[in-house]
């Protein structure tokens, strides 16, 4: 196949470009700068220059291969009006082929016991904008229709729980919310990236979660994190952190734990990440990275 990866030079984005490019697919990676270029070689793709306000280059890209994976995303005010008009030119411009959305463990309800595609949280908040992303793939005439749904991932001394290291390490103690009693589910990169792949070479349609089958509560979590870090744990409130992280202390708080029984049936496991132990042996693994340096 030829696919076109927004996002290719990023965490999840690179990982998928190098699982395509093992299994002997063509891969174009957009990339907005001469370091995301050299990033998106080292993962097995071809360069493309560009970024998601690029709609002309968007819409040729995704019109010029067989499918699309979108992972990219941008940081600002504009995020869910550039994304949908990102969104829309490469669907636009498709004529057949398969289209891959990835959103997030938000959009299922939030449980401490894990949930299924179908469960998805109430309409309103902050993300309820992703239920329009995946509404638009799904629904879009002539392509085949994908949305994966990580949870947090981990792996490769990178991600979010890289962040959440270096966070505690910069504040000198590992702090979780409350109890730490709420739980999320995870997927190691190189898992989730593997995912795509049996998805892109199946006939596969609809929503999908990627996840370990034992989501972790967050006081394990922080009690992993406190020792890559080298720091103490302790709890914090919902205000505390709020003033410190700002919108990531809401996630935090909440329970997002995924049902990833959908996947598995087409032969999916998480294998990376059940040899390491899941993303708390993954922060104690050295081979991993995420220990104090």
């Amino acid at each position: 196949m030829d696919i076109f990866i927004t996002g290719a030079s990023g965490f999840i984005g690179s990982a998928i470009a190098r699982a395509l490019s093992t299994r002997g697919h063509h891969v174009r990676g957009l990339a907005r700068s001469d370091v995301s270029e050299a990033k998106v070689r080292a993962s097995g793709a071809e360069p493309v220059r560009g970024d998601l306000f690029r709609l002309d280059v968007l819409a040729r890209e995704a019109a010029a291969g067989d499918g699309v994976v979108h992972t990219a995303a941008t940081a600002g005010e504009d995020r869910v009006d550039t994304d949908a008009a990102a969104v829309t030119a490469m669907l636009s411009a498709m004529k057949g082929g398969v289209f891959v959305a990835t959103t997030g463990a938000p959009r299922a309800r939030s449980s401490r016991v894990p949930v299924p595609e179908d469960d998805t949280a109430s309409p309103g908040g902050p993300l309820d904008w992703l239920a329009t992303v995946e509404s638009r793939v799904l629904g879009a005439t002539g392509v085949r229709g994908l949305v994966v749904r990580p949870p947090i991932v981990y792996g490769d001394g990178a991600g979010p729980v890289a962040s959440l290291v270096q966070g505690a390490r910069a504040a000198g103690v590992a702090r979780y919310l409350g109890d730490g009693a709420n739980r999320w589910s995870t997927v190691h990169v190189q898992d989730l990236a593997a995912a795509y792949v049996m998805l892109l070479e199946s006939d596969a349609t609809g929503v999908f979660h990627a996840a370990e089958a034992s989501p972790v509560p967050m006081a394990v979590l922080f009690a992993a994190i406190g020792e890559a870090a080298g720091v103490p744990v302790s709890s914090w409130s919902l205000d505390e952190a709020r003033a410190a992280l700002g919108p990531m202390a809401g996630f935090l708080a909440m329970d997002a734990a995924l049902d990833a029984t959908r996947l598995r049936g087409l032969g999916w496991s998480p294998a990376i990440g059940e040899a390491l132990g899941g993303i708390c042996g993954a922060l104690r693994n050295p081979a991993q990275g995420y220990g104090a340096p």
